[in-house]
């Protein structure tokens, strides 16, 4: 499933949102400064009917389009953290979805 660079982006930040199963408001509100409301609810709806191999799966796939150079990928991986960060916790889950994502983006 091809997307738009907002739309790989907000699939990865659901992702790392996602990890601890349970989307809160503040990781909403960074995603939507970052992407915007009409990335965030496309692909929103496509990523609940995903599963998590699916989305991995989803996100290799657009990753040479949208992370392929060092600084895509470190611009990624910026958005990414800041979800992680949004409610001012960073749990261990957390921290092993950063470093799975990373070596996901070969970063």
């Amino acid at each position: 499933m091809t997307l738009n660079k907002e739309e790989f982006k907000t699939m990865v930040m659901l992702y790392a949102a996602n990890i601890d199963g349970n989307i809160k408001s503040e990781e909403v509100k960074v995603m939507l400064e970052r992407s915007g409301f009409d990335a965030v609810e496309k692909t929103e709806k496509l990523f609940s009917k995903m599963s998590d191999a699916e989305v991995i799966a989803c996100i290799r796939e657009n990753k040479p389009l949208y992370a392929a150079t060092e600084g895509d990928r470190i611009d990624l991986l910026a958005d990414l953290c800041a979800v992680i960060e949004a409610d001012e916790k960073c749990t261990m889950m957390e921290e092993n979805m950063v470093s799975a994502m990373r070596r996901v983006l070969g970063a």
